[in-house]
């Protein structure tokens, strides 16, 4: 069989193992960084124009305009040289390399390095293919109608395939140049759509020699002092011609997968092909369930579709859009093939699925960043589809394997249980990454509430937007003001802009202790109905009923690291509302929204403390290893119950730390306290307040029932679209750009159904 890119194998100890490739493209990169970040490079586009004139436009140093300067490939002189195609790929030495074809039936290679600093190009012409056409006799017939007469093919696409990583030799592939050449029945004088059309695929193999020079030479005896020597010569392009592959169709987009090592051709008539970028062979689908190494492998693919002018896959190759003649678009998403597998699907089955998804993440968050929502999508019709009718154990059987293994793939570390700086794991993105997908995939219909995974991930992401807006907060100031790194508490409208997100944390730190105050009651009561003492099995029974993300809030390292950091400006809030601010009307209102929680900080601070402090003395005291620990804190956030390993902690903080809470906190103010719009809890307070309300999730508050909004495409939270006001802090205003996801938002017409916000 037929393999490319990334591998997951199932190891004989049950785990799945991975195995794939660091290879990463050279560039050429623009040398100007997004917030001095490494390897986060500023956006830069190439053009090349039917003269022949290739255009560099990048964006500047920070506060620059955007910057483009132009060269020339060759020099045109009549209409006859005019250039009809171009591509370009990435080379190994941070240089570009450039094909392109024209009237005159030539493919020229190009080899362009760009000098950034002197803001022009050196340009070579390494090549030049004068007959380039697709021999007809190389096409196979038995593709082709036999009825039709075949004037010369056409080139109709050109593309530039840059080195990839061969994981079978361990080598890499050098670069390769596909001509697409079609032929058009005579009887048709414009491109049709139907079967009537074939394509005939041209491959040139790029490979560099380095040319040695003759013995003899070194035997003359006049020779000047300063030719060259052997080890001096330049390296040499040359094109080998790899035999062509024929199709029954025409090519509407061909685009490069798993690093370069697969290809995916959309067609004519509607289909999708994946093939291996060595051969152009179709990647077959393998019935092992003990091997991932991709999609297509495990049997998903495409519906078949209908004819199509043209066809565009997204970045994961999961969704297709297609236009058809009467230009009507329409959208197709990876699903299981019907008739592939007996229904419903094995465990092993679903297991080996689960894990091609996850080698399909891993590959999106190293090449695509956050966009994978073509996965999620393509994942949630896949549960839809084969787990609509299924108990929780079943799901859990996809869902809990990919969660957990993105988080080993990627090699994320989610234990921080230990002494972590909070700005260490704000900066790392991929937290947002797989909570987002946590998030998505905890979404079952607009029917149902959320389960405790997909809970657990939206509040984490609610804390974690709040964590990095005090922190932009803390430390910038209006420039002029001369108090670099200072908290910037001195303009009004930055501190007003905080009150939502305060409100809402707030009320999330409420909502948590009196879930706590319910479980201890529950604990107490079914231990005495019982006659047996407390146990873990009494709490998840009670966690699992309420479906509540109160306890996994506490015990999930990262949500407590968050807390601690907003409470840290919270701190400093309150310090300034009592000593300098307590006449101006915007610190007035902050105190009385401090004021209307029932629990004070120093309470929830101190219960933060207990459970740091009983979790650490667990982890030392049986010893637990830090790999287990990493196990158990993965388990915790992607399921929202915590390990039966941690119930000495848990007992501790249900029993001593909530009999001190209680006696401190007024029980009854609590348990009217509003905690509705949170969007944690399944009681009908909760559903009226959706089914009545907007809420704002980046700003936190209540959007107007006249108000535009936009709506996020993942998670579909929803924001006000407007203007922010005059004067508001440019930091603000990015923030605003992005849902707490991490996604991008849509304007819409209306809110749809008041029970998918916010999903």
């Amino acid at each position: 069989m037929a393999e490319s890119g990334p591998l997951s194998v199932k190891a004989q100890n049950g785990q799945w193992a991975f195995m794939g490739s660091r290879f990463k493209q050279t560039g050429p990169h623009n040398p100007h960084l997004i917030g001095d970040q490494p390897g986060k490079n500023k956006a830069a586009l190439v053009t090349v124009t039917r003269t022949g004139v290739i255009r560099l436009i990048y964006q500047g140093s920070e506060g620059a305009r955007w910057v483009d300067f132009k060269g020339e490939l060759h020099s045109i002189s009549t209409a006859a040289e005019l250039l009809t195609h171009a591509t370009i790929c990435a080379d190994k030495d941070s240089s570009m390399l450039i094909a392109t074809y024209g009237f005159s039936k030539q493919i020229r290679l190009y080899r362009v390095v760009v000098e950034w600093s002197k803001q022009s190009f050196l340009i070579e012409n390494v090549k030049t293919i004068a007959d380039c056409s697709s021999p007809k006799q190389d096409v196979d017939t038995n593709e082709l109608p036999s009825s039709l007469p075949y004037p010369e093919a056409q080139l109709y696409h050109l593309e530039m395939l840059s080195h990839a990583p061969d994981l079978r030799s361990k080598e890499t592939f050098p670069p390769l140049l596909l001509a697409f050449f079609c032929n058009y029945p005579q009887h048709n004088s414009s491109p049709s759509v139907g079967n009537e059309l074939w394509t005939s695929i041209a491959r040139w193999e790029l490979n560099s020699t380095k040319p040695t020079l003759h013995p003899s030479f070194s035997q003359l005896s006049s020779k000047k002092p300063n030719a060259p020597t052997s080890s001096e010569l330049q390296a040499e392009v040359v094109l080998k011609r790899l035999p062509d592959v024929s199709l029954g169709n025409i090519i509407s987009s061909v685009q490069q997968l798993n690093l370069g090592t697969t290809l995916a051709f959309c067609s004519s008539d509607g289909s999708v092909d994946f093939r291996s970028r060595a051969a152009l062979d179709l990647l077959p689908r393998d019935d092992s369930s003990d091997k991932a190494s991709g999609l297509t492998q495990v049997g998903l693919g495409f519906p078949q579709g209908d004819n199509c002018l043209h066809a565009a896959l997204s970045p994961n190759a999961c969704a297709v859009v297609t236009l058809d003649d009467g230009y009507m678009a329409s959208l197709r998403l990876m699903q299981i093939h019907q008739g592939y597998f007996d229904s419903p699907l094995s465990d092993a089955i679903m297991e080996a699925v689960a894990e091609a998804f996850v080698t399909q993440f891993s590959i999106s968050c190293s090449s695509y960043g956050n966009y994978h929502d073509d996965l999620s999508a393509t994942m949630q019709l896949f549960q839809e589809q084969n787990l609509q009718h299924a108990d929780s154990a079943q799901v859990s059987t996809f869902t809990k394997p990919f969660l957990s293994d993105i988080h080993r793939v990627i090699s994320l570390n989610i234990d921080y249980s230990g002494d972590v700086k909070t700005e260490n794991y704000l900066k790392n993105g991929m937290h947002q990454r797989t909570l987002s997908m946590q998030l998505s995939l905890g979404y079952q219909s607009s029917q149902q509430y959320r389960n405790l995974s997909s809970k657990v991930a939206f509040a984490t992401l609610q804390l974690r937007w709040a964590a990095w807006s005090f922190a932009m907060g803390l430390k910038l100031s209006p420039a002029g003001t001369g108090h670099s790194g200072e908290a910037d508490l001195r303009r009004t409208d930055t501190v007003r802009s905080f009150f939502g997100t305060i409100a809402w944390t707030l009320s999330l730190m409420n909502f948590i202790i009196d879930e706590l105050f319910t479980l201890a009651t529950a604990m107490e009561d079914a231990s005495a109905a019982e006659g047996a003492s407390p146990n873990h099995d009494i709490v998840a029974s009670k966690i699992s009923e309420l479906n509540t993300p109160a306890l996994a809030l506490l015990f999930v390292s990262q949500c407590r690291l968050l807390f601690k950091y907003n409470f840290r400006f919270f701190r400093s809030l309150c310090a300034e509302i009592a000593q300098q601010r307590s006449q101006d009307p915007t610190w007035r209102e902050l105190g009385s929204i401090f004021s209307r929680s029932p629990v004070p900080l120093q309470s929830f601070e101190r219960v933060l403390a207990d459970v740091d402090a009983n979790v650490r003395n667990v982890y030392d005291s049986e010893n637990i290893p830090e790999a287990d620990r990493k196990d158990i804190e993965t388990n915790m956030l992607i399921t929202g119950t915590v390990s039966a390993r941690l119930w000495p902690a848990v007992e501790a903080l249900l029993t001593k730390t909530v009999r001190a809470l209680r006696d401190e906190t007024n029980v009854a103010e609590l348990y009217f306290h509003d905690v509705s719009w949170l969007g944690l809890s399944d009681d009908g307070a909760s559903e009226q307040w959706r089914k009545e309300h907007r809420l704002d999730v980046i700003r936190k508050t209540e959007i107007p029932t006249a108000a535009k909004v936009r709506q996020c495409t993942r998670c579909c939270s929803v924001m006000e679209d407007t203007a922010p006001p005059k004067g508001t802090a440019v930091w603000i205003v990015n923030m605003w750009r992005t849902c707490v996801c991490g996604n991008w938002w849509m304007s819409v017409k209306d809110e749809g159904n008041p029970r998918d916000r916010g999903r």
